[in-house]
């Protein structure tokens, strides 16, 4: 009697439970020899657009790195890292006491040799008096006479101290030109290095002028998927430090070159890269379409 019980209660139960709403399944239907599982529009994947994705590091296409010429003391730094400046702009000076001095010693020079240009001619001609020529009449004169004329008088000599000292004065000039830093166009400055008062190495690198408004990125891709970029295609660009931003680039070189890891390195120019510094590291994305 207690089996028969049992044998009802589990028969209504499983009556009870088909009787609800079926749910949909997946149903597989042949299509010629493929297998194709078919799925309702609820359960369909969310399928999104693909994309390629690379590192790479935002580059300045235009810069240029200032240094002094002479080792002297900084006399005066005007301007600071980040700063942005105008093409002539005055970014640093060294002191032009020794410059200055030294322009004042070749024009003393100078003013020598002409004078002693002037006591040598008169000599020379006294010594080609001397030989009975007219110096007045140089087309008479042989050449071996005015030439032991100019080495017996000084004259020879007293030209080639002018045109040294010419020279000199003309280098002094130049170093104190050199001793003032300007900025060669408009930009920002970076790598600022130096103090006042500090003593200027010649030729160190003391700043560097990054010009406005041209950066591009520079990033590789392997060789089987170097086919997806040619000149003109457009990427985006997520920089490492602030993923909310994107900017916009535009493939301008690829370097005809497969490195050892068999990449090839391509360069995006920015259409604006407000923000963006010389070397940050970014994201370089892609959308793939049915064209790539």
């Amino acid at each position: 009697m207690r089996k028969t019980f049992l044998i009802g209660v589990a028969a209504a139960m499983m009556i009870g439970c088909g009787g609800g709403e079926t749910k949909p399944e997946a149903t597989e239907q042949e299509s010629g020899d493929s297998l194709t599982v078919c799925c309702p529009d609820s359960l369909a994947p969310d399928v999104s657009t693909p994309i390629l994705k690379t590192m790479g590091k935002v580059v300045a296409e235009h810069f240029a790195d200032l240094s002094f010429e002479a080792a002297l003391p900084i006399e005066r730094v005007l301007v600071r890292n980040g700063q942005h400046v105008r093409r002539g702009q005055v970014l640093a000076q060294l002191d032009a006491f020794k410059l200055r001095n030294a322009i004042e010693q070749q024009q003393r020079a100078i003013e020598q040799a002409q004078l002693q240009i002037e006591q040598a001619h008169l000599q020379m001609q006294d010594v080609i008096i001397a030989q009975g020529y007219d110096p007045d009449k140089a087309a008479t004169v042989p050449q071996h006479v005015i030439h032991n004329a100019d080495v017996k008088s000084g004259y020879a000599l007293a030209k080639s101290q002018l045109a040294t000292a010419r020279t000199q004065l003309a280098a002094a000039q130049h170093e104190l030109r050199s001793g003032v830093l300007t900025a060669p166009f408009d930009g920002v400055v970076a790598n600022l290095s130096i103090q006042a008062h500090q003593l200027a190495q010649a030729g160190q690198t003391v700043c560097r002028v990054i010009a406005s408004g041209n950066m591009a990125v520079e990033f590789r891709v392997m060789e089987a998927d170097l086919s997806r970029y040619k000149i003109g295609t457009e990427v985006s660009i997520i920089p490492v430090a602030d993923l909310s931003q994107k900017y916009t680039a535009t493939v301008s070189e690829i370097n005809p070159v497969v490195d050892q890891q068999g990449a090839v390195t391509l360069r995006a120019r920015l259409d604006a890269a407000t923000g963006l510094f010389d070397g940050m590291n970014v994201e370089v994305v892609q959308k793939l379409t049915m064209d790539n």
